[in-house]
C-alpha cells in the first residue's frame, strides 16, 4: 500500500476545511470547551489587574499558573480543531499538572511554595552539572564547579506526584499518568496511536490523519478535566466571586457531559 500524505501534514488546507467538521461532530463538548475558555480569560484580565506584588508572593504565582493553564488550554483547543488528538492530550496533561499544583496551593501552600523554589536551584544545578560533565576547558570546568557549589546538592526537583499530595486533586494524578503514558512520553502506548491493528496484532497498517469523533472528544473532555478544577481553584484563592456563579454553571455542565466519557 501506497501512502499519500498531505504536503503540510496537519497544516495543510485539507485540515483547514475539515475543522469546522469537526467541530461539529463534537459540538457540545466544543461549545463547553470555549466557555470555559472565555471564562479563564476574563478571570485572567482581572488577576492581571488587581494582583500587583512581587514575583513570587503567592497570588502572583496565582496568576502565572492561570496564564500557563489558559496557554496549554487554548493550545490544546487549537489541535483538537484540526483532529490532532494524541498531542491535544500531550498538552491536557500540562493543564492538569496546573491543577495540581493550584490544588496544592490551596492544601500545604507552605510546601509547594518551597518545593517551587527548590525546584529552581536544584534544576540550575542539574544544568551547571551536565555542562561540566561535557566541558574539557579547564576554565569553563572550574566556574562550573564554584557555580554548583554555591547550590545544595540535596536540593530536589518538584515531582508532579508530591504536588499533587499537597492538596484535594491527588486522585487526579492517576490520570496525568495516564497521558503521560498515553500522549506525553514516547512509549508503547503512545505509539500505538499511529497504527490499525487487527485480529489482536496479527495484522496491522499505519493510521494517518484526523482523529475519529470519538477520539477528539475524550481528548477534550481530559482538557476539561485539568481546565475547570484550575477556574474553581483560582476563583477560590483570588476571592473573585465575581465569577462563582459561571464556575458553577460551567462544572454543571461539564459533570452532565462527563459520565459519556471514560476518564
Amino acid at each position: 500500500m501506497q501512502w499519500k500524505l498531505p504536503l503540510a501534514g496537519f497544516l495543510s488546507s485539507e485540515i483547514d476545511d475539515a475543522a469546522a467538521l469537526i467541530r461539529e461532530a463534537n459540538q457540545e463538548l466544543f461549545g463547553l470547551a470555549k466557555d470555559v475558555n472565555l471564562l479563564i480569560m476574563a478571570m485572567a484580565q482581572e488577576a492581571l489587574n488587581t494582583v500587583h506584588t512581587s514575583s513570587m508572593d503567592e497570588e502572583a504565582v496565582l496568576v502565572r499558573l492561570l496564564m500557563r493553564a489558559a496557554g496549554f488550554y487554548q493550545g490544546a483547543l487549537l489541535m483538537a480543531e484540526r483532529g490532532m488528538y494524541v498531542e491535544c492530550r500531550a498538552m491536557a496533561r500540562s493543564v492538569i499538572e496546573v491543577s495540581l499544583a493550584v490544588a496544592a496551593m490551596d492544601g500545604d501552600k507552605d510546601k509547594f511554595m518551597q518545593m517551587l523554589r527548590d525546584d529552581h536551584l536544584k534544576s540550575r544545578r542539574n544544568r551547571y552539572q551536565t555542562l561540566f560533565g561535557h566541558s574539557k576547558d579547564p576554565e569553563a570546568r572550574q566556574a562550573l564547579k564554584v557555580a554548583m557549589d554555591q547550590l545544595e546538592a540535596s536540593l530536589k526537583l518538584m515531582s508532579p506526584k508530591a504536588v499533587a499530595a499537597l492538596g484535594s486533586l491527588e486522585s487526579s494524578y492517576f490520570t496525568y499518568q495516564v497521558l503521560s503514558d498515553d500522549a506525553g512520553h514516547v512509549s508503547a502506548s503512545s505509539l500505538d496511536h499511529f497504527i490499525e491493528p487487527q485480529e489482536g496484532r496479527k495484522y496491522w497498517s499505519y493510521k494517518v490523519g484526523a482523529g475519529a469523533p470519538d477520539e477528539v472528544g475524550l481528548s477534550l473532555s481530559y482538557c476539561l478535566y485539568g481546565a475547570i478544577p484550575v477556574a474553581v481553584g483560582i476563583a477560590n484563592l483570588l476571592k473573585l466571586d465575581q465569577f462563582a456563579s459561571q464556575v458553577q454553571e460551567l462544572v454543571e455542565r461539564f459533570e452532565r457531559l462527563s459520565p459519556k466519557y471514560s476518564i
